[in-house]
């Protein structure tokens, strides 16, 4: 069995299982891209569903919803691939706002049961990058495999509890590399921020409650643990 299939079986299992966070830090890491997202497209706007980012940057720009006549994904047609290796050269992106900060990006269009479209799974990086028939293959799989009943809020809201759960994992770590009590809070804070300011975007204002309680608590067990 080729590195290829290996991929493609793990892929299945875990978008069958509902770990698409783990789908999407599977291509994250055979693609080498630095970002793996999902897109649901509004009327407007392309909205961030879920991002993963190699570098683990707690926060950045590009988890924010954009306008759809400010991205790429807009040019995907079906479940062909939009490919662009380095947009600063890309006779295609001569105008866009953005050539010169995302350079390389690959995408996939997320088609409904009778072929519309309401989302897209894309990678890019801020640096030129080759993309390979591996990744395109992986990403086209995972394109089928998806619909808008699986893009929806009860799964925003377990991969927001699974990212809680790795941020109280990392409590003890966060304890033993800090000087004292508030160097320990503000650098919990550093990754606790993003996450409630996710929550109290993405979620129902109570669902996103419970989810900053569920956060407190974890930082007051960080602050007695000392």
């Amino acid at each position: 069995m080729d590195e290829s299939t290996i991929y493609v079986d793990q892929l299945r299992r875990l978008v069958m299982e509902g770990h698409l966070r783990g789908a999407l830090e599977l291509l994250n890491i055979q693609s080498g891209y630095r970002f793996t997202a999902i897109y649901r497209l509004g009327a407007t706007h392309a909205e961030n569903f879920m991002l993963v980012d190699r570098d683990r940057e707690p926060a950045t720009p590009f988890t924010a919803d954009i306008p759809l006549d400010e991205t790429y994904c807009h040019k995907v047609e079906s479940l062909a691939a939009l490919v662009i290796e380095d947009a600063s050269s890309d006779a295609r992106l001569t105008t866009h706002k953005y050539r010169d900060i995302v350079r390389a990006y690959c995408s996939v269009s997320l088609l409904e049961a009778d072929g519309s479209k309401f989302g897209t799974l894309c990678q890019f990086d801020t640096a030129p990058r080759v993309t390979s028939e591996a990744t395109l293959r992986l990403m086209r799989e995972m394109g089928r495999m998806l619909r808008s009943d699986v893009i929806s809020t009860p799964y925003r809201r377990a991969d927001i509890d699974e990212r809680v759960d790795r941020l109280s994992d990392m409590r003890g770590m966060i304890s033993e590399a800090s000087l004292d009590g508030d160097d320990a809070l503000s650098t919990f804070d550093i990754y606790a921020g993003p996450l409630i300011a996710e929550a109290g975007q993405r979620l129902p204002p109570c669902d996103a409650l419970e989810v900053s309680a569920r956060i407190s608590d974890i930082r007051n067990a960080l602050l007695d643990g000392r």
